[in-house]
């Protein structure tokens, strides 16, 4: 199954889920390093398909969900969550708002986070934005695994518009998914 299959699961909160399980798994694996299985945070259910939504609503949910994974103090653990949608209190400390540029605040958020969890093996990732954004990193795949060649030059002047795919925004209408959305790209935003 072709690791660009998840894009049609967009939405759920499980996008990150299925890159890990059909792609992070397989290209880690070819490395010698075996992954034992991604754990979806679910913050609240969905009452359009009575499934849940994924992301996280506070600090305590992320600690509950980690806490098991690190008693084995041999293992390596890592983390994908959006910057994007991280808690107000997360770390237990809140978000840093006094440094200006996200990538900074990212950054800070990474080397404080093991720290927090007090496990030393925790090798934590942010993405600066939400999962979705690395889908304009590749245009022309986005557009082949759609089939729709015209795919390519829209997202592209996406990327153009913000100037490059990591700087494409937080703006209600304007961040990864909702541009994709726009795009008619089976999505929920």
């Amino acid at each position: 199954m072709d690791a660009l299959d998840s894009i049609t699961d967009f939405g759920r909160g499980q996008s990150e889920e299925i890159f890990v399980k059909r792609t992070l798994t397989l290209y880690l694996a070819h490395r010698g390093i075996q992954v034992m299985s991604p754990i979806a945070l679910w913050n609240k259910r969905d009452t359009d398909d009575g499934g849940f939504r994924g992301g996280v609503s506070n600090w305590a949910q992320i600690l509950k969900n980690l806490k098991p994974l690190t008693q084995d103090g041999n293992a390596w653990v890592t983390t994908l969550l959006d910057f994007y949608g991280l808690p107000e209190d997360f770390l237990g400390i809140g978000l840093p708002q006094k440094i200006a540029d996200a990538r900074e605040r990212v950054q800070t958020l990474q080397e404080s986070f093991p720290t927090a969890v007090n496990h030393k093996r925790l090798f934590p990732f942010l993405a600066l934005h939400e999962f979705e954004a690395w889908l304009f990193c590749a245009p022309d795949i986005v557009a082949q695994h759609f089939g729709n060649p015209n795919l390519s030059s829209k997202i592209s002047a996406a990327v153009t518009h913000a100037g490059q795919p990591k700087l494409i925004n937080h703006g209600t209408d304007t961040h990864p998914k909702a541009r994709l959305q726009a795009l008619g790209i089976g999505c929920k935003a």
